[in-house]
Order: C-alpha cells, then structure tokens, then sequence
C-alpha cells in the first residue's frame, strides 16, 4: 500500500519537472526568435545608418547638422549605436508578441483576437508616443537647452552623447503611452476597473508629474509635454477599461423592513 500511495507522487513530481523544463524550452525559443529578428533589423539598418543619422539630427538645428567626436573609434562607434537603437525600437512589437505568447497560457485562454489586438495597440502608442516627441517636444528642447546662456558658451557635442539623448528621449515618449496598452491588459484580466482609476485620478496625476520630471530633461517645457499627454490617456484608459471591463458603479443601498413605512 505504501508503495502504490508514493507511485503518484513521484508521477506528478516528473510531470512537474517536464512542465518547468518545457517552459524554459519555450522560453529560449522565442528569446532566440527576438535576437534573430533583432540581429537582421541591424543588419538592414546599418544601410541606411546615414539618413537615420540625419533624421536624428533634424530636431537640433544649432547644430548645423554636424556633430563632434573625441575619440579614434569615436565615428564608427556612433553609427553602430544607432543601428543598435533602431533594432531596439523596430524589434519592440515583435518582442512584445513574444513576451505575450510566453505569458498568456499562465493567465487563462484570452484568444488570438486579443493578442494581434493587444499588439498592434501596443506598437502604435509606442509610436506615436516617439512621434509626439520626435516632432513637437524635441525640437523645442533641443533648441532650449543647446542656446542656452547665448553667446557666453560653445556647444561641442558629441555624436554619442546626443545620440543617447535623443535616443532615450524617445524611448521615454514611446514607453510612457503605453499606458492605455498596459490597462486594456488590466481590464481584460479583470484586475482594473473604471471606477478604481477614478478613484485614484489625483494620484495618477502626481504619478504622471513625477513621472515627467524624471523622464525628461532638466527643464519645464518638456515636463509639461510629457505630463499633460499622460493626463489624457489616463482618461482614455478610464473608457478602455469601462468598454473592456464594464462594472457596476457600486452596490446599491440595501432596504431594511419597515424603511417604507418611516418614509
């Protein structure tokens, strides 16, 4: 009897072991995808490093579209960064879906319809986030900072250190408007509501302030940028979560025996 009791034991102490080790199978397998898809996004970006370099450089017109660099390797250097940074930001979808298809049996079955609706919203508020700095925030600040103190300083910038600026600075854009993304996720797992996000709306506003502050350089113009989009996909997100997951706004006041009779 003792033996035949631990036979099952054993038996589900395997199967567990096959599940871990098939997970972590999995795991690699799409890591090893996303390095692939990331390596060739390189490869064709590195073609075309000179009209990204100048697309980059746009915004900063007191540069003259020139940069410095301070080292032998320092040129060279600055064009592989920046076919490093647009495999990043062209592979982010990809490693999304990736990340997703890893994450979503441990969450129950969502369907594909989610996951392709998931992603594509994803990938365009990254986009656009990028594109909103890129376009309206970036000019201005790069103008802002680089004139500063007139003619009392020289800018000698590098390439590296402007690419990193640039670079981070859309990151920061993209990643910050995916907060509508992040509560559709929320809302379809049932772990957000509308009312809890309007409970908590002035708290989400500090959040965005210090948010901003941080994520943003040391001056007012581009807090400001950041901070008033992300007040208003808060707002959106509310609604997203309200369609995805609609709820009762609260329970309804119970009646006792006798409260029509004092009424």
């Amino acid at each position: 009897m003792a033996g035949r009791l631990r036979l099952p034991s054993a038996s589900r102490d395997d199967e567990a072991r096959m599940t871990i080790v098939e997970h972590l199978d999995e795991l690699r397998s799409r890591i090893i995808r996303v390095g692939i898809a990331f390596v060739a996004v390189v490869v064709v970006a590195w073609f075309f490093r000179v009209p990204v370099f100048n697309w980059l450089l746009a915004p900063a017109e007191r540069l003259g579209g020139q940069l410095n660099f301070t080292g032998v390797t320092g040129a060279i250097m600055t064009d592989i960064k920046i076919t490093l940074y647009v495999g990043l930001m062209l592979t982010l979808p990809w490693a999304l879906y990736q990340a997703w298809a890893f994450v979503v049996p441990a969450v129950g079955e969502v369907g594909r319809a989610f996951t392709y609706t998931l992603v594509t919203l994803a990938s365009l508020l990254f986009l656009a986030g990028a594109a909103f700095a890129y376009y309206f925030v970036l000019p201005f600040a790069m103008n802002f900072l680089i004139g500063w103190g007139g003619d009392r300083f020289q800018p000698i910038i590098t390439g590296d250190a402007y690419l990193s600026f640039v670079m981070r600075f859309l990151l920061a854009f993209g990643i910050a408007f995916e907060v509508p993304a992040a509560t559709y996720v929320g809302a379809k797992l049932g772990l957000i509501t509308a009312p809890t996000l309007r409970r908590f709306r002035r708290h989400a506003i500090i959040v965005n302030a210090v948010v901003a502050a941080v994520l943003t350089p040391a001056e007012p113009f581009s807090m400001i940028m950041m901070m008033i989009p992300l007040t208003l996909l808060y707002e959106v997100s509310i609604l997203i979560a309200r369609y995805v997951n609609p709820v009762t706004e609260g329970p309804l006041p119970e009646r006792f025996p006798g409260d029509e009779e004092r009424a």
